[in-house]
């Protein structure tokens, strides 16, 4: 029985005589420190989040050999490495020298401290490392990136982060940035405080998506945006079919980091995962620049979603959204489409007829149909209950737009810049407010701006260049910011950038330039919901200016013919007979054109829908002019001049559309008052 019980404690005396005890400590120390230096390394050399667990595993495997490798052998006292000898055998040798003994204690006891230090401080340092108390909860999720070209994270790295932004939407206290805000930082190179900075949050969010088989990796961060301190960062398998869980497991990891309780939403909006994916993604387009290709891939997938789960409400609401934009913004000016809007929302209806998002897509529908009284009474119901309050605000914006309430429009607008003070598109809204409203320097800041952040669609900028036609004498500042359009690759050859060329060569009398703008290959027509022109309509100007007639009436003529047709298949469309109205004054028929002016203006009064009126009476001034009515012409200018509108008195003196007013008496005294 003694002999047993001294067993242990002769096994351990075995194993200091061995080294193998000093051999754990010192190992276990210098392990410590390498992996605080991976840890320290891993975010700013942006390696994958599973490095650290590689490396506590290969440090591992290397202590299990280095606990064999010091029972076997032990180093000479005199030098190089011999096998150790058994207890029995080595009695009689001659011990180590007291400076190798000394050394080893000293490395030992090293080490040890070590080893306390870092559980020390990783027991009550850990929680004083991120200071994170007094910090607002505002947070922001970076466009994710994937490490591959995979099909299965091509689909998910734009999704995924959508589903986090609604899901951290519902989680009380937190302030999450639209996805619109954080695109522009896909790929950048900007550090985080930066980052922060820009979009006035304290914590990042970020996600490097990577394929394995059948299943994706998600290595996700979380920052405090201001210390680059990273808070935490996991890694999470998922499938297509588990992106619940995933956004879920994601949601509550930070709202726990930040002492906030996460409870996950009583009812998901599907329980299909395909059909949620494909929503998500349809969003992705949703959100993008309002283009026609946008909109139409976005139906692409919200209507795949609801082939999925046919009692998909919010899919039925955002495919109803689509179908009016589409509408809305002429690329498809059809009934059909517009019958499509009417009969996703009455499913929506069937679903859950109280629900906000049905109530939110039945007043964009009342909206694009110019019924702004009920389209206000479905905006108020919907009010702090829909999900996209950027996109509310944007939309109850632009409905006073549409009634000329520009100081309400404008104070909607600026709520959506404060949710969302990187979007693009309530940048440009903001700008062209105030400049209807003639505040030309709050105009261009929000211009450059919107610029500067790369906003790819010319026709939403395109008002920069009027901007400094109506406000600057000259036209050095127009052409420095229509060649700043220019050089954006999404706007080479865009027709609306080339008529704001024709009308600045116009103005500069360049009628040769002003040709060879009109020639270009890709220019047939400028079409968007303000005004409809056929190239031939520009040809003919330049023409008439240059006082050729022949030339002048053929192109004119050609105009004509055009528009004719466009008005058959489209009598309704006041941008056609506004055209037409031109083309007849160009050809001298002075009772077609100002019929055909007078009827534009009647199909969209500034009553019905102000945005779009003004352009129509800017067009009856112009026929009035060209067919020598000048009084009339100098009316509706003065109309035009008295609300708000693009029309100027900078562009008044310098247009050569009105150049045969300028020598008469009522003229001067229009640019007088109010200048």
């Amino acid at each position: 029985m003694p002999e047993n019980a001294d067993r242990p404690l002769s096994f351990f005396q075995e194993l200091k005589r061995r080294k193998v005890v000093r051999v754990i400590i010192v190992y276990a120390a210098a392990s410590f420190v390498i992996l605080e230096l991976a840890s320290i390394i891993q975010e700013p050399f942006g390696l994958p989040e599973w490095t650290i667990r590689l490396v506590f595993i290969i440090l591992l495997i290397g202590l299990i050999i280095s606990i064999i490798l010091s029972w076997i052998y032990d180093i000479a006292p005199e030098g190089g490495i011999v096998k150790t000898e058994p207890a029995h055998e080595s009695i009689e040798k001659i011990p180590e020298k007291p400076s190798t003994v000394n050394a080893w204690k000293i490395a030992t006891y090293i080490s040890a401290v070590v080893i306390a230090g870092f559980v020390l401080y990783h027991i009550f340092g850990t929680n004083n490392k991120i200071n994170l108390s007094g910090l607002e909860r505002t947070i922001a999720i970076l466009p994710f990136e994937s490490l591959g070209q995979d099909k299965m994270t091509g689909s998910m790295v734009d999704a995924l982060p959508i589903a986090l932004i609604m899901e951290l939407q519902n989680v009380e206290d937190f302030i999450i940035r639209p996805r619109e805000s954080t695109l522009k930082y896909k790929g950048t190179d900007l550090r985080s405080p930066d980052i922060g900075k820009d979009l006035n949050v304290n914590f990042l969010l970020k996600g490097y998506l990577q394929q394995q088989r059948n299943s994706i990796l998600a290595d996700i961060m979380f920052i405090n945006a201001a210390s680059e301190e990273v808070i935490w960062n996991h890694s999470y398998e998922m499938a297509l079919d588990n992106i619940f869980q995933v956004q879920q497991e994601i949601s509550r990891q930070v709202a726990n980091s930040l002492a906030t309780n996460f409870t996950p939403r009583d009812k998901k909006p599907t329980d299909n995962p395909d059909a949620w994916l494909a929503y998500l993604n349809g969003l992705n387009y949703y959100w993008q620049d309002e283009s026609k290709q946008d909109f139409l891939l976005a139906i692409k997938y919200f209507e795949k979603a609801i082939k999925l789960d046919p009692n998909f409400l919010h899919a039925y609401a955002k495919l109803a959204a689509s179908n009016s934009w589409m509408y809305h913004f002429y690329f498809d000016r059809s009934q059909e489409r517009l019958q499509q809007a009417n009969k996703d929302i009455e499913k929506i209806n069937e679903i859950d007829p109280g629900n906000p998002e049905g109530i939110f897509t039945r007043g964009i529908y009342y909206y694009i149909t110019h019924d702004y009284d009920k389209a206000l009474k479905q905006y108020k119901m919907a009010e702090g209950l829909v999900n996209d309050e950027v996109e509310y605000f944007v939309c109850l914006a632009a409905l006073y737009r549409r009634k000329s309430n520009l100081e309400d429009a404008n104070r909607y607008f600026l709520k959506a810049f404060e949710q969302d003070p990187q979007n693009r598109i309530v940048i440009s809204e903001i700008a062209e407010t105030y400049l209807l409203m003639r505040e030309y320097d709050l105009a261009e800041k929000f211009f450059n701006q919107s610029i500067l952040m790369g906003a790819a669609r010319a026709d939403k900028l395109i008002n920069n260049v009027y901007m400094y036609l109506g406000w600057e004498e000259g036209t050095e500042r127009s052409k420095q910011a229509l060649k700043l359009l220019k050089n954006h690759p999404d706007n080479e050859s865009n027709p609306s950038l080339l008529h704001q060329q024709i009308w600045i060569d116009l103005i500069d009398r360049r009628y040769q330039d002003a040709l060879i703008s009109a020639s270009e290959e890709n220019f047939d027509t400028v079409s968007h919901q303000f005004i409809y022109r056929p190239r031939s309509i520009y040809i003919a100007e330049v023409h008439r200016l240059q006082n050729n007639d022949p030339m002048t009436y053929l192109y004119y003529d050609s105009a004509r013919i055009h528009l004719e047709a466009k008005i058959n298949a489209s009598p309704q469309d006041s941008r056609y007979h506004s055209a037409l109205g031109i083309a007849y004054a160009g050809l001298g028929k002075k009772p077609e054109a100002i019929k055909e002016g007078k009827l534009a203006v009647s199909l969209m009064p500034v009553e019905k829908d102000f945005y779009r009126g003004i352009f129509m009476l800017e067009d009856l001034a112009r026929i009035y002019t060209m067919v020598g009515e000048y009084e009339i012409a100098l009316d509706y200018l003065d109309q035009l001049l008295s609300m708000p509108s693009f029309m100027s008195v900078n562009l008044l003196k310098k247009d050569p559309v009105w150049e045969p007013l300028w020598e008469l008496p009522e003229f001067n005294q229009l640019i007088e008052k109010y200048s």
